[in-house]
């Protein structure tokens, strides 16, 4: 673990709330795609950083080129070190186009038209006073888009349920592995695909 792994992971933690399916749910600034964001100093310098690449950087040290880093839980709010991990865009964009979760899925009537920032900030809302299961199930269902996850949390919050039918909806899980177990893997090199890194 790197030299400022221990308190970066402190940090995290003040700023967030765990929920019984394992997410880490972050409860301050979101950014304008609903992911978690912060203004850190860092050598004298502030500067404001996506909260989950920001993470990955300190408990794993510099993220090869190119890479992003991928949300194994889907969830842009989640900021668990153990949900995230290297990957490229492409393999990021064939596991959410696997997954149903592409911009295509409007047909199923399920859209989320909050958006992906308007998601977050439900999730954020039904976690303000605490750990409120019956409110984050509700704000999960609004706008889920997968059949087996909207039947799993329809009946409220049942973590054990809730994962289930998230591992039953990912077609990918079965073919192409997103990430390697060992975190401190670096993502393999990828010919140019002609897309531009933001971070």
């Amino acid at each position: 673990m790197r030299k400022h792994a221990a308190r970066a992971l402190e940090y995290v933690a003040e700023r967030s709330i765990l929920v019984p399916h394992g997410c880490r749910f972050w409860l301050r600034s979101l950014t304008s795609d609903g992911y978690a964001k912060a203004v850190v100093t860092e050598a004298g310098r502030e500067r404001t950083v996506r909260v989950h690449r920001w993470l990955m950087e300190q408990v794993h040290g510099p993220l090869p080129v190119r890479a992003i880093t991928a949300h194994s839980c889907n969830e842009s709010l989640c900021v668990h070190i153990d949900h995230l991990s290297s990957a490229t865009q492409r393999t990021n964009m064939r596991q959410m186009a696997d997954q149903g979760r592409a911009a295509g899925r409007a047909h199923l009537g399920y859209a989320d038209t909050r958006g992906s920032l308007g998601r977050a900030q439900s999730l954020q809302a039904a976690l303000r006073e605490g750990l409120d299961l019956d409110a984050l199930a509700a704000a999960m269902l609004e706008g889920e888009a997968r059949p087996l996850v909207r039947k799993a949390l329809a009946g409220g919050y049942d973590a054990e349920a809730y994962l289930a039918a998230v591992r039953a909806s990912d077609p990918s899980a079965a073919m192409v592995p997103l990430f390697s177990a060992d975190h401190g893997t670096a993502a393999p090199e990828a010919e140019d695909d002609g897309q531009m890194s933001l971070f």
